[in-house]
C-alpha cells in the first residue's frame, strides 16, 4: 500500500470533492483542479484525494511502462511523494494529471537509465535514439516548442507535448488527459496543421 504523506490539520484551504457519481470529464477536471490548488495552499485532505482519484490510472500507466507490478507499485509511490514534495511547483494554468503523469514518466525513464549505464561518449546516442527524442534534443526543436506554446490551444500543447515531448502512445495520451483516443487523434490533427501554416517550410512534427 502507498505511503500516505504525514498527517496534518485540516484548514479553511481544503476542498471536499463531492462524492455523488460524475461522469463529465470536465466536472471531473474542474474537481480535480480545486483539490490541486487546495493541496497546494497546505491541505492534506485534498491531496489524499487526489491519490485516490488517481492511483489506479497511474499504475496502469507505469505497469504499461515496465512490465513489472512490484516495480510499477514502487513507482506510483515514489511519484505521489515526489509530487507531494514539489507541489509547491505545480501551476495550476495546466491540468494536475499533466504534471504528475509528467513525474512518472521521468521516475520510469531515470529507473530504467539507472539499470542501463552507458560510456560516456555514447550517452548522448543512447538517450536519444529515438527520433522523437532526437527532435527535443536541438535547438530547432526549442524554436518549434516555443511557437507551439504560443499560437496552440492549451489542449493541443499538452496533446502534442505528451505525444512528442514525452514520447507517449495514443492510448497513454488520452489516458493523461483523461480524453478519448479519438478526440487525442483530433487534437493532434490540429495542432499539427496549426502548426505547418505557422512554421516554415520543412519545419514541424
Amino acid at each position: 500500500m502507498m505511503a500516505a504523506p504525514p498527517q496534518g490539520q485540516a484548514d479553511s484551504s481544503c476542498v471536499i470533492a463531492p462524492t455523488r457519481d460524475n461522469t463529465e470529464r470536465d466536472s471531473e477536471r474542474e474537481e480535480e483542479l480545486a483539490l490541486a490548488i487546495a493541496a497546494k495552499g497546505g491541505c492534506i485532505d485534498s491531496f489524499e484525494q487526489l491519490v485516490t482519484r488517481l492511483e489506479g490510472r497511474l499504475f496502469a500507466f507505469l505497469f504499461r511502462k515496465t512490465g513489472n507490478h512490484h516495480l510499477a507499485q514502487d513507482l506510483l509511490q515514489s511519484t505521489f511523494v515526489t509530487a507531494y514534495r514539489k507541489l509547491h511547483r505545480y501551476n495550476p494554468k495546466y491540468a494536475f494529471t499533466t504534471w504528475i503523469y509528467t513525474i512518472a514518466s521521468r521516475l520510469a525513464i531515470n529507473h530504467f537509465r539507472r539499470r542501463q549505464p552507458v560510456e560516456a561518449e555514447n550517452a548522448d546516442w543512447a538517450v536519444d535514439e529515438n527520433p522523437r527524442s532526437n527532435l527535443m534534443a536541438s535547438e530547432k526543436a526549442r524554436g518549434i516548442w516555443g511557437q507551439a506554446r504560443k499560437s496552440l490551444p492549451e489542449s493541443q500543447f499538452n496533446a502534442l507535448w505528451h505525444f512528442y515531448g514525452e514520447e507517449r502512445n495514443l492510448a497513454e495520451t488520452a489516458d493523461v488527459m483523461n480524453k478519448s483516443v479519438g478526440s487525442v487523434k483530433v487534437l493532434l490533427h490540429r495542432a499539427r496543421r496549426k502548426l505547418a501554416e505557422e512554421l516554415p517550410t520543412g519545419t514541424g512534427f
